[in-house]
């Protein structure tokens, strides 16, 4: 029987049931039903859309971050919940069947990886419940929302999007390389793709590979200094039309000279920013200059940036000094030096979404290493954290321990209306 027909089918049973008025959400179900199956298709039992959603549905619970969990939570799940998730009906037993890990984990191995990240990454569309909240669950943190706000207006200026490769450190290939990936995350945002290398020095070679498909007109691409090269620049803003903040450093030694040796002294500092957190203080000077006459000689760039930062250990009292130097295909009329210490300082967007599938999910910790199933696990892992921040949570932990049922995380991933 095709997916279709299995989903209808659990439509069908979840309509019979009086005390439910919610049905399937035939545009979210759309997507995972046009993954290509690369299951052969004699024998198949469970649709790929299925899943899919078990998949993403069992890794939302907190405490289910392994695929022997996903099995174990499916398990869990009663006739309505196993309905709602399109599961086939067993007319023998009399009940619907549910997948155990095994059959969840090859299919994770073998399914697309680059087909599911389109159909679960990018941007997404809010949900609201009727009451007009996301969730009855979710704390006011009433000072730290109105600061996110406050920065989400400033991004309407410029729109970002961050570049950089996380290692999963568990995740090793049986000739012994770990497996590494290169993604691509809004300034302040979730994950927009990402895709699997090699090893990691030879991110620079997939760069146009995993920017190609994006939208990135007038969008200013931050990264750091590894991807601070001079044809994927050009690429960038001839072909994208898009823009460059890129950190030069001494892998680039003549422009890494050429900028340390500008009169800084005589620029006037355009921005300074001081934030406090994780028993630091710092603050960040900005100067930025055109460079038409000074003699520095690469694709598109308009402008030279030096950032200083102070760091205050709150409880030892020792300061250190950090300078580092940027470059920018955006002019002074189109980025502002404050811009431009927003676009530097939330580069950290990629590295904060590393680091909350590591804690929040322990990818780090997991140990799956075999055909595709690293990068789809982190696309579920991020697919999920997206869910959970545009649900109105701040925090992942608390989102995930909000929704433990297959009907909460159902409606969470607009699996249902």
């Amino acid at each position: 029987m095709p997916a279709t027909a299995f989903l209808r089918a659990a439509a069908r049973v979840v309509e019979f049931d009086g005390d439910d008025e919610e049905g399937l959400d035939d545009e979210v179900w759309a997507r995972l039903e046009a993954l290509p199956d690369p299951r052969s298709a004699q024998g198949r039992i469970y649709s790929l859309a299925s899943l899919v959603a078990v998949a993403l549905c069992g890794l939302t619970a907190v405490g289910h971050d392994r695929l022997t969990g996903i099995g174990q939570w499916a398990k869990r799940a009663g006739p309505l919940e196993r309905a709602r998730l399109g599961l086939p009906w067993d007319p023998m037993r009399g009940e619907y069947r549910v997948p155990d890990e095994k059959t969840v984990r090859t299919v994770l191995d073998r399914l697309d990886a680059r087909a599911l990240s389109r159909a679960l990454l990018g941007r997404r569309r809010r949900r609201a419940r009727p009451d007009g909240a996301p969730s009855r669950s979710v704390r006011d943190y009433r000072a730290r929302r109105r600061a996110l706000a406050a920065k989400a207006l400033a991004r309407g200026r410029i729109r970002a999007v961050a570049l950089d490769g996380k290692t999963c450190r568990g995740a090793r290939r049986t000739d012994g390389t770990r497996v590494h990936l290169l993604g691509v995350v809004e300034h302040g945002g979730n994950l927009l793709d990402h895709l699997e290398i090699d090893v990691k020095h030879n991110e620079t070679s997939h760069f146009r590979e995993l920017l190609r498909p994006l939208q990135l007109r007038s969008v200013a691409v931050t990264f750091d200094a590894l991807h601070t090269v001079r044809s994927n620049l050009d690429w960038l803003v001839k072909t994208k039309h898009a823009h460059y903040v890129a950190v030069a450093k001494k892998n680039q030694p003549l422009l890494y000279r050429k900028l340390k040796a500008l009169p800084w002294k005589k620029v006037p500092t355009g921005a300074t920013t001081r934030e406090s957190g994780h028993a630091r203080t710092e603050t960040r000077a900005v100067k930025a200059v055109h460079v038409e006459r000074l003699g520095i000689d690469f694709p598109h760039i308009q402008q030279a940036i030096k950032l200083t930062r102070w760091r205050q250990n709150n409880r030892t009292g020792k300061i250190s000094r950090e300078t580092v130097y940027v470059i920018t295909s955006l002019t002074s009329a189109e980025a502002a030096p404050a811009d431009l210490a927003r676009l530097v300082r939330e580069h950290w967007s990629v590295e904060v979404e590393h680091h909350v599938r590591d804690v929040s999910f322990g990818e780090d910790a997991s140990t799956s290493r075999t055909g595709n199933g690293p990068t789809n696990l982190a696309t579920l892992r991020s697919s999920i954290k997206a869910a959970i921040k545009d649900a109105g949570y701040l925090h992942v932990p608390e989102g995930r321990r909000d929704h433990t049922t297959v009907t909460e995380t159902l409606y969470l991933h607009g699996l249902i209306n």
